[in-house]
């Protein structure tokens, strides 16, 4: 399949099936970068030495997401 039948082919589709091919391409690219995968894995080790978000953390990191 060709670049041009590929562009085509996502014309074609609803706003929600695009925006879950640009999740997908998203997730594709960050799962080559290297920065990405050792931050990931910095992440991954903090939560396995015990540090971990707690409710109130979550809910001002949602509340800072939202503009509030």
């Amino acid at each position: 399949m060709s670049l041009a039948e590929i562009k085509e082919s996502i014309a074609e589709l609803s706003a929600e099936e695009r925006l879950e091919l640009a999740a997908l391409i998203a997730h594709l690219n960050r799962a080559e970068d290297p920065e990405f995968k050792a931050e990931l894995d910095r992440r991954l080790s903090a939560m396995d030495a015990g540090k971990k978000a707690d409710r109130s953390e979550l809910e001002r990191v949602h509340r800072n997401l939202a503009g509030q």
